[in-house]
């Protein structure tokens, strides 16, 4: 398989972000039903509102948080940001359990533009970083198939567990799934770790 051929770095982001598109593709399509069926008080308006505070959200703070790790270098503050914000992400589905009121759903929302925020500037960074030369085109390509099959994959899937085994169950499979992509993200501490001490060195000679 074509993904065995590029380096090790690369495959582990590509593989992570597959799980986080993967968790989140099940919610997608679905996730207007959840807030009108299930939270009191919520309307379809309700959802437009708390999409836009996700996205407003992310948008007002990624900025920053890509100039600052510019500004730093070495990666382990890439890393730091990368595994912050994913965390913050993966624990959304599980507060996504105990919503009751729009409000709460309002909140969920902030945390997830949050930790957006927080983890797609350190992961465009590393992966920029460590793209293999002379096919960029093909891993950037390779990221963007991957999550896109990965989230229409999983849309379908969604509906018919939230229809069998309702959106509490759901929502615990998108958590799994989710932490099952932070934990890949973390695995490449060592190296991350390494690469940095390599470069440290590198500066001193």
């Amino acid at each position: 398989m074509f993904i065995k051929f590029i380096n090790k770095i690369i495959r582990v982001l590509v593989i992570g972000d597959v799980m986080f598109f993967s968790a989140f593709g099940l919610i997608g399509p679905i996730f207007a039903i959840f807030v009108t069926n299930q939270i009191a008080g919520a309307t379809v308006a309700t959802v437009g509102f708390a999409t836009t505070i996700n996205l407003l959200t992310r948008a007002l703070l990624q900025m920053p948080v890509a100039r600052y790790i510019d500004r730093h270098k070495g990666e382990k503050d890439d890393f730091k940001f990368m595994i912050a914000g994913s965390t913050l992400v993966s624990i959304v589905p599980f507060i996504y359990l105990f919503i009751n009121t729009p409000m709460h759903l309002f909140m969920a929302q902030v945390v997830l533009g949050v930790g957006g925020a927080l983890a797609n500037p350190g992961w465009f960074a590393i992966f920029t970083r460590h793209i293999d030369k002379g096919k960029e085109g093909t891993e950037w390509t390779l990221e963007n198939v991957s999550v896109g099959l990965a989230a229409a994959g999983t849309a379908a899937i969604g509906g018919v567990l939230a229809q069998n085994f309702g959106f509490q169950n759901l929502f615990l499979i998108v958590g799994v799934l989710s932490l099952l992509g932070l934990i890949i993200q973390i695995s490449l501490y060592s190296t991350v770790i390494e690469m940095d001490h390599h470069h440290d060195g590198a500066c001193n000679e």
